[in-house]
Order: C-alpha cells, then sequence, then structure tokens
C-alpha cells in the first residue's frame, strides 16, 4: 500500500520543511493542497527528495458551479493552473472538488448542476491537454456540496465524465456509506483518509473515530488497488496519531 500525507495536516510549514518532514517520517508520496503557501511549488523545489507527488487543486474561494460567470471561470482557471503544476513536478494526479450551491442559487439548482457539469467537463479536457489525471472527490454531507452521494458521483463518472475518482472516505461515512459501498466503482484511483464519528466531517486521526480502517484496507487489497492513499487530517499531532495507528495494525 502506497500511503501519503497531505500538507493540509502540516499548514502552515514552508514547503523544504514540509520535504524534510515526509523524508524523516520515511514516506515517498506528499499531496500539495495548492494554496498559500505551497501555491508556487516547482519541479526545482522538489529535486533534492525522492518523493512523489499529488496535488489537490484549491478549495478556498473556489466554486465551478457558481452562478456568477466571473468566479465560475475563474474557479476553472485556478484549476487549470494545478494541472500545469502537476505536468512540471510529474505529479500522480490532480484532485479536484464539484461545486457548490451558494445560498442564493436554490430556486435554480438544474442551472447550477448544468453548470457543474459543464465546467468539469472543461476540467477534464484541460487535465488531458496538460497530460494529467483529474480525480474527481466526493463530499462530505454538508448542505450544497454537489457530489455527496457517492452512486451519484459514480453514475456521473460513468455516463458523463468519464475521469478518475478521488475517494474520500471520511466524507462517505459522514454520508452514511459503508466501506464496501464506497469501493463499488472501477473508476477510484486515488483515496483520502481520515476518521469521523459520521456526524460532520472532522478529518480526525486514523483510529481516533469509528471508521473500520482495517475493512477499508481489506478491501483495498481484495479489488488490487495500487493507488496512493492519503493521509488528509487537520493537525501535525493527528497526522503522528495516524501514522503509529498504521503501524500498530500493521498496514506500514
Amino acid at each position: 500500500m502506497k500511503f501519503s500525507i497531505s500538507t493540509h495536516g502540516l499548514y502552515p510549514a514552508k514547503i523544504e520543511n514540509v520535504l524534510e518532514f515526509i523524508d524523516r517520517v520515511h514516506f515517498r508520496y506528499l499531496e500539495i493542497v495548492k494554496e498559500y503557501p505551497y501555491y508556487d511549488v516547482t519541479s526545482d523545489d522538489l529535486s533534492s527528495y525522492d518523493i512523489n507527488c499529488s496535488i489537490h487543486s484549491p478549495i478556498s474561494d473556489i466554486n465551478i458551479a457558481s452562478h456568477m460567470d466571473k468566479i465560475r471561470e475563474a474557479s476553472i482557471r485556478e484549476i487549470e493552473d494545478s494541472f500545469r503544476m502537476a505536468n512540471d513536478i510529474n505529479a500522480e494526479c490532480v484532485v479536484v472538488h464539484p461545486g457548490t450551491i451558494s445560498s442564493m442559487a436554490y430556486k435554480f439548482t438544474d442551472k447550477i448542476l448544468e453548470y457543474n457539469t459543464d465546467s468539469l467537463v472543461k476540467c477534464q479536457r484541460l487535465a488531458e491537454e496538460y497530460g494529467v489525471r483529474m480525480c474527481l472527490e466526493n463530499m462530505p454531507l454538508v448542505d450544497g456540496l454537489l457530489y455527496s452521494n457517492i452512486d451519484a458521483l459514480f453514475e456521473f463518472v460513468e455516463q458523463t465524465l468519464h475521469c478518475d475518482i478521488c475517494m474520500d472516505v471520511g466524507h462517505a461515512y459522514t454520508n452514511a456509506f459503508g466501506v464496501d459501498e464506497m469501493f463499488k466503482s472501477s473508476d477510484i484511483r486515488h483515496v483520502h483518509l481520515s476518521d469521523n464519528d459520521g456526524s460532520y466531517d472532522m478529518h480526525d486521526a486514523l483510529g481516533s473515530g469509528d471508521i473500520d480502517f482495517v475493512g477499508v484496507f481489506d478491501t483495498l487489497e481484495r479489488i488490487k488497488y495500487d493507488g496512493i492513499c492519503v493521509i488528509e487530517v487537520k493537525s501535525l499531532a493527528n497526522v503522528y496519531k495516524s501514522i503509529d495507528y498504521l503501524k500498530s495494525i500493521e498496514r506500514i
């Protein structure tokens, strides 16, 4: 199993300190959230380390389903810049979030869904132009977030988008999906790991909540998953706790 650590849990350490940490804990994979201070990471920054990267496109202030044309277009440009970075650093993939129904848009949700689809189709086309893989991520159970239902996500990707999927285990658990349900799709090429108690998206350390991670890893082995599993927790302490948990269940 290939395990990675997201900069989400190491923020706001400088990229050189992040790389030193990844090397020190003997990981070989890093997921860079493309926001300050990791907005302009280049291949030169990584050249001294034997570390492979994936990229998470920006999360803050991004909405590819916005009913405001300029915001929607700017969001697509930010995701395109993530593809450019991925091409430059030879990243494994770029994780992309679906759009959001904003507070003023609930009276025309059909139009928002149309915007979301059009934007994602454009993003997938851009990913292909840059020669990188786009992985669309499932969302937690939060009002307004599109594709929190993984069955709807699986169908959308298979029938319309034809990209890869990032299965966020914590997000799926907040929607009451079991482990077997999470990994039904053959389009899953990337996995995010964090724990919670099912009530909301906590991004807590692995083993600290209610998610059956032994079952998750057994399932991934059964389906011969060969992608990356990213520890995506909210603090350095939770990164350490997650590593200790993985060691305790003999996964690393």
